[in-house]
């Protein structure tokens, strides 16, 4: 996926960084992000094979974190998952809305 998104202009990086105050996981941890930035639009990508109600925080404090340590605005934060597991997708999604996150999923996938 990287080199699709290099050779369409995207510039791609893996952010790593050593949460020593524990912020995203309430214990210290090593925080990885991908990062994407085209036109001075820099967009925080997660790709998970699921999403739950309860991943949704960790996605926003792993961006709150980000833009903490680098001083670097996010524009977009965007979840790609082929499933929503909850008893209430729809519910997921607006809670995402509301958090400033986009989840991108195929249409008619499971847990839709």
């Amino acid at each position: 996926m990287r080199e699709i998104l290099r050779d369409a202009g995207y510039t791609v990086e893996k952010w790593l960084y050593y949460d020593a105050d524990g912020y995203v996981y309430g214990y210290p941890s090593e925080i990885e992000l991908d990062v994407i930035v085209k036109d001075n639009i820099t967009m925080i990508v997660e790709i998970s094979s699921a999403i739950r109600r309860s991943d949704l925080i960790i996605i926003k404090r792993k961006a709150e974190l980000y833009m903490r340590v680098t001083g670097k605005a996010v524009d977009r934060v965007l979840v790609i998952t082929p499933y929503i597991g909850d008893r209430n997708p729809d519910y997921v999604r607006v809670m995402a809305e509301r958090m400033g996150i986009k989840v991108i999923t195929p249409e008619g996938a499971a847990g839709q």
